[in-house]
């Protein structure tokens, strides 16, 4: 948790968590208040669309 903290006072508008083996990616975005809200779970079998750059999305079945 405390990189977590870390990243949120920093500004990182948003941080992943990466669970390879059960093929999971939590996705944590900076809101307006400057913290970070609920993350979105994604599955092997989604695709995550990154918030800071539009246009970017990637597959997880690409990834896991």
């Amino acid at each position: 948790m405390e990189k977590f903290y870390k990243y949120e006072r920093a500004g990182v508008k948003e941080y992943w968590i990466v669970e390879p083996e059960e093929k999971l990616v939590s996705v944590f975005v900076q809101g307006d208040n400057n913290k970070y809200g609920r993350p979105e779970i994604y599955t092997e079998s989604d695709e995550i669309k990154v918030s800071i750059f539009p246009d970017f999305v990637i597959s997880l079945k690409d990834v896991f």
